[in-house]
């Protein structure tokens, strides 16, 4: 796809009045972190717009075509959704890359913490889930 018009065709649903209000609402949540990304070292951007964009595609086309065309964040969403929502394999290599030094320093400082390993455990299955999805259910771009 190589028009902002062709991904709003392809990727917009419809929803009930209260999806659409909740997935605002919501939407603008994560669209509020992707935006202090922009100026906090650190934080993610586009890991915030990217769900915002989901959601915004299933409450809102005008407010989904500005994620696509956002000056900081909207050039990382068209190319995923003109690619079919694929990420390219070394990106999905730093992702998990990321994901695994985060949990360790998590399970480490819940270690520290004292606590007796539910929240150890909590974090590796979560880590797990996500490295898993990542891995497996994120399309790899070619």
């Amino acid at each position: 796809m190589t028009s902002v018009d062709a991904i709003v065709e392809q990727y917009s649903r419809k929803s009930t009045p209260l999806k659409k209000r909740l997935y605002v609402g919501i939407g603008f949540i994560f669209i509020i972190c992707a935006i202090i990304g922009i100026w906090i070292p650190g934080w993610p951007t586009v890991s915030w717009a990217v769900p915002a964009a989901y959601l915004f595609s299933h409450s809102n086309e005008k407010l989904f075509r500005w994620t696509l065309t956002n000056r900081w964040f909207g050039s990382a969403l068209f190319d995923y959704y003109s690619t079919g929502k694929t990420l390219p394999k070394h990106v999905k290599t730093w992702i998990i890359v990321f994901i695994t030094i985060m949990s360790a320093v998590s399970i480490w400082i819940t270690d520290l913490a004292g606590d007796p390993g539910y929240g150890q455990a909590f974090i590796a299955i979560v880590w797990l889930i996500g490295v898993w999805f990542i891995y497996s259910k994120v399309k790899t771009r070619t």
